[in-house]
This record gives C-alpha cells, structure tokens and sequence, in this order.
C-alpha cells in the first residue's frame, strides 16, 4: 500500500495552476455539500413526508441515495471527461447539481427528491474525482499528501457554517436548506470564466490497457469499509443526538459543525504526518479513533460524552480519504489515475446505501447507538487486519522530509 519506490515514475511533480486548485478545492466543496446540507434536518423532514416505516426508511435514504448515486457517478466523470474534456464535462456537471439541489425548495413529494438527490449525486461525484485526478496526477510524495489533506480540510471548514445554517434554516421550514445547493452556481460560473483547466489530463487519462491488469483490488473493499464508517455516523448522528438528548435541528447543527471542524483541522495535518507515518501507521490511527469515538456515542449516558465521541469520530475520519488516494496514487501511471479514482470512490460512496438497507434490514428499528456499535466493531477489524499487515511484512515508509 506505501508504493514510495514508484513515485518518481508514476506521475510528474508539475504543481497545479490556479484553476487546477479551483477544481481540487471546488470539487471537494460540492461533494461536502451533497452529503451534509441535509443532515441537521433529517428528523424534521421524517416528521414532515413520513407516514409509515417505509416512509421513514426512505428519509433516512436521502443520504444514502445521494451516496449511492455519487457510486456512480464516480466512475462516470472519469469515462466522460475522456470524452468531453474535463472543462466541458465540469461545467455540465455544476449546473446540473445546482438546479437538483434546489430541488426541495419546490418539491415535497418524497420520491421525487429521491430522484433529484440522485441527481446531486452523480454531479458532485463526477466533480469530486477530477479533483483527484488532478492532485495523483500533477503532484506527488509530501506535496500530493498536503494536497489531498487539503482537498478535504478546505471542503470541511467552507462547510462549516452549513450545519447551522441548515438547522437555523431547519427551523424556519425543512425545504429551506435545499436553497444552499446554489453553491453550484458559483464553480459553474468560476469555471465559465476561467477556461485554463485540466482538459489536458483528461484527454490523456486512458492508457488502453485493461484495469483488471493493474488495479490494486484490495482497495476496493478497504473503501467500501472507509466509507462504511464515515457515513453511517453521518446519517444516524443526527438521530442519535435527538433521541439521547433530545437536540433541536439547530443545536443538532451546531454539534455537527463543531465536530467537523476538528476532523477539518486534523485532516489538514495529514502532509505533515506522513513525514513520519506509513499510510498503514496513518489508517491505524484513523479507525482506532473512529471505532474508539462510534463506541463512545453508542455508549453515552450524557451530552459531554456523546460530544466527545462525536469529536474523536470527526478526527479519525479527516485523513481517510488522502490516505487512500495518496497510497493509491503512488501505486499507478497518470494515465491510469483517473479510472482508478472513480473505482476507489465509487466502493467509497456505495457503502451508505448498502450499509443503511442492511441495518434497517436485519436491525429493524433498532436505533442509532447499534448503528453507531456496529461502525465501533468495523473500525477495530480493520485496525486488527492493519496491524497484523504491518507484523507479516508490510515496510512502514513514509515520505522523506522535504
């Protein structure tokens, strides 16, 4: 999983351009959005549009279908950019996630916002991929980790205020929130106006071999699992917190924003600690933190308590995704990063969904702290199947200080 022998042949060191850092920062951006606007107002929409169990299931996939669809629409940016040219391909993409987005500020029929958040979806993840794509392909050792931590603390702290937001808008009315998704508007006109880009990587991005002949399968599962306890806190949080101790969507807001501010800052130290940590020492301490966080919130008996899980999950989840993409990016070619991103994201993103169904499945309504327990127990296999990894052989490398 380190792959730091084959850095100085897998993609050339040639710095990102400023619109290449609009994309990385402005993908990360819209992918947070999708998957955070609604948080805070979950429970106020079950109230709202539920009339039965299924009902209430289907609330709860708000989320997951947004992730769902962003499985698909990994892999799909990828196979269109090749196409289209990344410009063309983005600017489609903003604009259409921004008209979806907005959809639930008319729209109050239930299916029909499952349609539209699978529409949101697709776009950020489209979005998302290229983002990475620029980062494993122009940057590599200690600048593509600073880079990849950034992608995502940047994301983090620019949607720090949608978590109030969203519950004071919450407050007012459970469509106000959607009104945020506008924030698409704006990258689509960033782009309108700024026509330098990476429309060179993505016409570059296939080198016509097979990807059954050079993808590092063990990726795949290990990003289902990375995604699996990221967002199952990220949709059964906010339940927790109304349930243990009774939060409004606002104070739920709030809550929410604190806790991600703590994984921003942390995530974007992730440069910084692969000076001294192999990318399996960095995914030891990621799981360790949010099994160790998961079990605390299930557990709690008291709102300090729930914080502190809450906060300790937030931390061990900021450096998952430029740890995988960073280790990842070592391993391939710049001509295959594009499609592997998209299969990496794409195992990423399909674990709501599924994670979801089958704890609703064979759970039944069996509440938030299972949840929450069942992200503890996949956090400590994963640090059990690290550690005995690194006891069989695997070489703890970091990158050299720069």
């Amino acid at each position: 999983m380190e792959g730091n022998s084959t850095m100085a042949t897998t993609a050339g060191s040639q710095g990102l351009s400023f619109s290449d850092k609009v994309i990385v920062i402005g993908g990360g951006l819209l992918a947070s959005f999708a998957l955070s606007v609604l948080n805070p107002v979950l429970p106020k929409i079950d109230s709202a549009l539920s009339h039965s169990p299924t009902d209430s299931m289907l609330v709860r996939q708000l989320f997951g279908f947004t992730s769902l669809a962003m499985a698909i629409g990994a892999p799909l940016g990828a196979y269109l950019a090749r196409i289209m040219g990344m410009r063309r391909m983005l600017l489609c993409a903003t604009l259409l996630y921004a008209l979806a987005g907005t959809a639930g500020l008319y729209i109050s029929s239930l299916p029909l916002l499952l349609v539209s958040r699978l529409l949101v979806g697709l776009t950020a993840a489209a979005t998302q991929v290229m983002s990475l794509t620029l980062v494993n392909t122009k940057l590599e050792g200690v600048e593509r980790a600073k880079w990849m931590g950034l992608h995502v603390s940047f994301a983090t702290l620019i949607t720090l205020a949608v978590s109030p937001l969203s519950g004071f808008l919450g407050n007012i009315g459970w469509q106000l929130p959607f009104a945020e998704y506008v924030i698409g508007l704006f990258l689509f006109a960033a782009l309108v106006f700024d026509k330098s880009g990476g429309s060179e990587i993505a016409r570059r991005a296939s080198d016509g071999s097979s990807v059954l002949s050079w993808f590092p399968w063990h990726y795949l599962p290990l990003s289902f699992l990375i995604g699996a306890v990221t967002f199952i806190p990220t949709a059964y949080g906010p339940f927790l917190l109304a349930e243990k101790v009774h939060l409004s969507p606002g104070k739920i807001g709030l809550v929410l924003m604190g806790s991600a501010g703590i994984g921003a800052i942390f995530a974007s130290q992730y440069g910084r600690a692969r000076k001294s940590l192999s990318a399996h020492q960095a995914f030891v301490v990621s799981f360790g933190l949010t099994g160790a966080g998961a079990a605390v919130a299930a557990l709690a008996t008291s709102f300090p308590l729930l914080l502190a899980g809450l906060l300790a999950h937030s931390i061990g989840v900021g450096w998952f995704v430029p740890n995988i993409m960073t280790a990842l990016g070592a391993k391939l070619t710049s001509e295959q990063q594009a499609r592997a991103a998209g299969l990496v994201k794409t195992a990423h993103f399909s674990s709501a969904p599924i994670c979801i169904y089958l704890k609703d499945t064979f759970l039944g309504q069996s509440g938030a702290s299972t949840a929450m327990l069942t992200v503890s127990a996949l956090s400590a296999s994963v640090v059990l199947a690290m550690a005995v990894r690194m006891a069989t052989g695997a070489k703890p490398t970091a990158f050299p200080a720069e």
